[in-house]
């Protein structure tokens, strides 16, 4: 029973890191895709266009990697709920349920910290370079 459940909750975790991480992806690409044929169409216009500048193509960089470390967290602190919930009064498995807890949250905290000043950085060095 208990690997049964093992599998179950694993196959769970995969779907939400498929649903999550790979979809957006390929839906990234189609908009990519559609967004270069309008551009491509734009040049050939005597329409005004624009192209992405330098913060922008970092921020989307660092928007997705922090994006995917949060998905990550969360899924850290989903299983260590599971774990909490399965321990049938076990104060070890307890006990490690809580250090994950723990942990996941502080990850959370240097997630949060690292695209705060990732974005203060980026502002201030487009800032100079204008």
């Amino acid at each position: 029973m208990n690997k049964t459940v093992k599998i179950i909750f694993g196959l769970l975790i995969m779907a939400l890191v498929f649903s999550v991480v790979i979809l957006p992806q390929f839906q990234v690409q189609a908009v990519n895709e559609i967004t270069t044929g309008l551009n491509n169409a734009v040049k050939d216009t005597d329409l005004p266009h624009s192209t992405p500048d330098l913060k922008t193509a970092i921020g989307k960089i660092v928007q997705t990697f922090l994006g995917f470390l949060g998905v990550l967290a969360v899924v850290l602190i989903i299983y260590a709920g599971f774990l909490w919930l399965t321990a049938g009064g076990d104060p070890s498995k307890v006990d490690k349920a809580k250090g994950y807890i723990k942990n996941a949250v502080i990850g959370l905290i240097i997630i949060l910290a690292a695209y705060i000043i990732t974005s203060f950085v980026i502002t201030k060095i487009t800032e100079t370079l204008k």
